[in-house]
């Protein structure tokens, strides 16, 4: 009398093109998105307002250059580790499913987020003009995405939370520390603000507010 061979349950896994397709498109199709996207038109010369943290000693200095990396190294510890004790709990067939939902969850967040940063950026609007004081300056070389410039670090006029701002094409010279240098600033649409320095607040300028070529006090 022969032993039949035990029957193998059936397996519930998708197909191994569903798996490459799964974990291919998406991607594919975030980056297509951001190549087609429009990107800043020539001749804006916005670029995002960002806080500045101004350090006093080099630990600090490389602490903030750091950090970025520091916390991104740790965010894939944390997923690996908990992947890693999921597959050897429940094995990967049965692990498999849920990382293939999250991956897709993941690029179509990236891809939701690429649209509606660019609805933010296209849906600036103009703030008024301000005075801004000029605490640094650093020359910035070009590189592939962007012309070279000046980053300067800054305070607005009322306001002494630092920021810093990428001007394109501009000496570092027209930009010395304590100099006074006007603000043209822009509100995105939901969040953000852009903006553009000119080198040194012309004083004959007068005010939006009055006629030109009126005298003081009326």
């Amino acid at each position: 009398m022969s032993v039949l061979p035990a029957r193998r349950p059936p397996d519930d896994s998708p197909a191994d093109w569903r798996v490459l397709a799964l974990a291919a498109a998406p991607p594919l199709v975030v980056l297509t998105l951001r190549v087609l996207m429009p990107g800043q038109p020539e001749g804006d010369g916005l670029y995002p307002l960002e806080a500045a943290s101004m350090v006093s000693d080099p630990g600090q200095a490389f602490w903030l250059a750091a950090r970025p990396l520091v916390y991104g190294v740790l965010v894939i510890a944390a997923v690996l580790g908990g992947l890693w004790l999921a597959v050897r709990r429940l094995g990967w067939p049965r692990v498999r499913p849920a990382v293939l939902a999250l991956w897709v969850l993941m690029w179509v967040a990236m891809g939701a987020w690429l649209v509606t940063s660019e609805m933010n950026r296209a849906g600036r609007q103009p703030l008024p003009e301000q005075a801004a004081k000029v605490l640094l300056s650093r020359e910035m070389q070009p590189t592939k995405r962007r012309a070279g410039g000046t980053e300067v670090y800054f305070e607005r006029q009322g306001d002494a939370t630092p920021q810093r701002l990428f001007v394109e094409d501009a000496p570092v010279a027209a930009f010395a520390p304590g100099s006074i240098a006007r603000l043209h600033a822009h509100a995105g649409r939901w969040w953000g603000q852009w903006g553009r320095l000119e080198p040194r607040l012309d004083f004959s300028r007068p005010p939006a507010s009055a006629p030109a070529g009126s005298p003081p006090g009326g």
